[in-house]
C-alpha cells in the first residue's frame, strides 16, 4: 500500500525568524524614510518661524542640473556674483556647497528683511566673514563687534548688515535683527520654521533630491491679491483658495521645474487646475516671450489638494 506523504510542519523557530526578518526589514525602511525626511527638513529647523519664504540652492547639484542653472541665470544678476568674485577672489557658486535665503517679518510686515545662510565647500566660515567685511568697506562702511543674545556678531555701524559664524563652514548674514534671531533658533532659544504648518507640510517634498527648492507662505492680503491676478476675465481665479506655493528643480533635471500650489480643499484643486490649463494654453497679453513658451509647456496634475505644474524652462536659456 502506497504511503501518502504530507509536508512537514514549519518549526516554530523558523516562523519566529521569518516574522523577525520581516519586522527588521520594515524597521530599516522606516528608519531610512525618517532619515531622508529629517535631512529634507533640516533647513526648517535652522531658520526662524518668522520666515514667510525660503529658497535653498544646492550648488553642487547645480553643476549637473541644466534647468536649475537656467533659473539662476534668469533671476540672479551677474553683476552681484562678479562683485563678490572681484572683491573676495572667489567664485560664489564654486566656493559654496549650499545657500539658503529666507524672508522674514511680523504678520503686518511679512517681508521686512532677508537672511542668508551660506555653507562653504572650497572655503571656510572665516573666509566668508572676511568677504563680508570687504564688501561692507567697499560701500564706505566699517565693521564693529556686537554681543547679541545668541552670541557675538560682526556688523556694519548702521546695523543693516551683520554676520555670525555658525560653525567652521557656515555663516549667517542679514540685518542685525535677522542674524540675531537665526542664531537664537540655532541655540534653541527661539522657535524654528518647522513650527509653521504650511511650510512644514510642503518643504520636505520639494526639497528632497532638489538642486533648487523654494516655498512661500503668503500673508492673507497677498493671497487675495494673487487670486485677483490669476483671474481669467469673468471666470473664477486659477488660484482660488490658495494656501502656499512651492518650486522644486530635481537634481539632474535638463529642462523641467515643478511648481506646487496648495489650496484649501480637493474640489478647489480640481477647479483651479482646469483654469491653469486654460491659462497656459492661451497666456495673457501681459506675459511676454520667452515666458509665453514656458507657460504653454505646462503639464498640470492634481494630488489631493495640491496642484503640481511641470514647466519646460529651456526657452529661457535660448534667449540669453
Amino acid at each position: 500500500m502506497k504511503r501518502t506523504s504530507y509536508p512537514r510542519p514549519v518549526s516554530r523557530s523558523l516562523k519566529v525568524a521569518a516574522v523577525v526578518s520581516i519586522a527588521m526589514a520594515g524597521l530599516l525602511v522606516a528608519m531610512m524614510h525618517h532619515g531622508r525626511t529629517l535631512r529634507a527638513s533640516q533647513a526648517l529647523r535652522e531658520l526662524p518661524s518668522t520666515a514667510r519664504a525660503v529658497l535653498r540652492i544646492d550648488t553642487r547639484a547645480l553643476e549637473r542640473t541644466a534647468a536649475a542653472k537656467t533659473l539662476v541665470d534668469a533671476f540672479v544678476a551677474k553683476e552681484q556674483l562678479s562683485e563678490i568674485e572681484a572683491m573676495c577672489g572667489l567664485d560664489p557658486l564654486a566656493a559654496l556647497s549650499e545657500a539658503t535665503v529666507w524672508v522674514r517679518g511680523p504678520e503686518d510686515q511679512p517681508f521686512q528683511s532677508i537672511g542668508l545662510m551660506l555653507r562653504g565647500r572650497a572655503v571656510d566660515a572665516a573666509t566668508l566673514a572676511e568677504c563680508h567685511r570687504l564688501l561692507v568697506e567697499a560701500r564706505g562702511g566699517t565693521i564693529v563687534r556686537l554681543e547679541g543674545p545668541g552670541g557675538p556678531l560682526l556688523a556694519s555701524r548702521d546695523r543693516r548688515s551683520a554676520i555670525a559664524l555658525v560653525d567652521d563652514k557656515t555663516i549667517v548674514t542679514g540685518s542685525v535683527t535677522t542674524v540675531a534671531e537665526a542664531m537664537a533658533v540655532l541655540r534653541g532659544t527661539a522657535p524654528a520654521l518647522i513650527e509653521r504648518p504650511r511650510i512644514a507640510l510642503l518643504w520636505p517634498h520639494v526639497n528632497a533630491g532638489a538642486s533648487i527648492a523654494a516655498v512661500l507662505d503668503p500673508p492673507e492680503h497677498w493671497k487675495s491679491a494673487l487670486e485677483r491676478v490669476a483671474k481669467l476675465g469673468d471666470e473664477a481665479s486659477a488660484l482660488q483658495g490658495l494656501q502656499s506655493i512651492a518650486l522644486s528643480v530635481p537634481s539632474g533635471s535638463e529642462q523641467t521645474v515643478n511648481l506646487y500650489v496648495d489650496v484649501t480643499n480637493e474640489d478647489l484643486a480640481v477647479k483651479d487646475a482646469a483654469l491653469i490649463r486654460a491659462w497656459a494654453s492661451s497666456p495673457p497679453d501681459a506675459v511676454e516671450a520667452p515666458w509665453t513658451e514656458v507657460l504653454q509647456s505646462a503639464r498640470v496634475q492634481v494630488r489631493e489638494r495640491t496642484i503640481m505644474v511641470t514647466l519646460d524652462v529651456s526657452s529661457l536659456s535660448a534667449t540669453r
